[in-house]
């Protein structure tokens, strides 16, 4: 999915949340929707991923946007800042940093800022925070950029160990074809040639003895070439 009609809908999934939790009926089952749409969300992840079962969605997956949806109506629901369940909060922005591009996340992180500070400061006294929920709310935008800067260190060491991987491959291909030439030079030098230096003392005599070991050595040399060729070929592949 584009950047743009993700984030999109990412927002909506924010926005819809907090509309979901304006309506008195709605909200006295959002545990029961939490929880159906978690299910969901599950088996829309075997059927997509196959044998392969992941919990977190796929980069730029619209099963982000479900899931994240549920992780708020299941904080939003049971006291937003205040909510026994708001550790789960850090699960949903690890789930953005790593399903979603950075730009993307840190739209999204300071959405659910703006998601949770509304509710809080609806339930609230005076209208003001206390200092447990305001550390919760000042958590949340810290931990994304923490998630992000992790996500990018990974991805860089990452790349480099496939770096490293693909220039040890060369480096032992290299090696390989100069032991087959060193293999050939070394025959030509110790056996090929000196036979050739005893036969061309009576090239006469020894015609077709000569002419056998010229079409020796450029049979090996095409075996040569060719399993050097085979291997440049793999290695393309």
């Amino acid at each position: 999915m584009p950047a743009i009609k993700h984030a999109v809908l990412l927002t909506m999934s924010v926005l819809g949340a907090y509309l979901y939790l304006q309506v008195p009926v709605l909200k006295h089952y959002s545990l029961q929707a939490f929880a159906l749409i978690s299910v969901f969300y599950l088996i829309l992840q075997k059927k997509q991923r196959g044998r392969i079962y992941l919990i977190l969605p796929e980069n730029s997956s619209a099963n982000l946007a479900l899931i994240n949806f549920a992780f708020l109506l299941l904080t939003g629901a049971s006291g937003s800042l205040a909510s026994p369940f708001f550790a789960i909060t850090f699960v949903e922005l690890f789930f953005l940093a790593l399903a979603a591009p950075a730009a993307t996340s840190l739209l999204v992180a300071l959405e659910i800022v703006v998601f949770h500070f509304s509710l809080s400061i609806a339930m609230s006294n005076n209208f003001v925070l206390s200092m447990g929920a305001l550390s919760n709310l000042i958590a949340l935008p810290v931990v994304m950029i923490f998630y992000l800067f992790a996500k990018d260190q990974y991805q860089k060491a990452y790349c480099n160990s496939l770096l490293i991987d693909a220039e040890t491959r060369e480096l032992n291909k290299a090696q390989s074809d100069d032991r087959a030439v060193a293999e050939f030079i070394s025959s030509l030098l110790n056996r090929r040639l000196p036979m050739l230096e005893f036969l061309l003392s009576f090239p006469e005599k020894n015609k077709e003895a000569i002419n056998s070991e010229v079409k020796i050595l450029k049979r090996d040399l095409n075996v040569l070439t060719r399993s050097i060729n085979a291997k440049n070929k793999e290695d393309e592949n």
